[in-house]
């Protein structure tokens, strides 16, 4: 799971025009896998996995390890996970909006062959 909240990292760190997005102050998204805790740190002025999950955060999403798995790989999305009750969100409708524009955004792309 780390290693996947890892590349969303390098993704927003990657992805210069998405900065304007981002708030100046930090804005503390937080995982829960069943027992286990991840967040990260997202603000124009740096991104980062935060040590432990532990603390204030402004927007939770709880559920399995797979279907966070698959919410990060970009495989399908956050509301789409919401609607179908997989995924439990805590946190307000705009910070819902940011978090979802945020991991669709940062997805990374399989490339696909062209076929002429």
């Amino acid at each position: 799971m780390r290693i996947y909240l890892e590349e969303l990292v390098d993704q927003c760190h990657s992805r210069y025009h998405l900065r304007l997005l981002f708030p100046e102050s930090p804005f503390i998204l937080q995982f829960q896998c069943e027992k286990e805790r991840f967040a990260i740190s997202i603000s124009n002025s740096d991104c980062a996995v935060l040590p432990d999950g532990d603390g204030e955060s402004h927007f939770v999403i709880e559920g399995q390890e797979m279907d966070m798995l698959s919410l990060l790989t970009g495989e399908v999305r956050l509301s789409q996970l919401i609607e179908n009750g997989i995924l439990e969100v805590r946190g307000g409708y705009r910070q819902l909006l940011f978090v979802e524009s945020i991991l669709w955004l940062t997805r990374s792309r399989s490339k696909e062959p062209v076929q002429v």
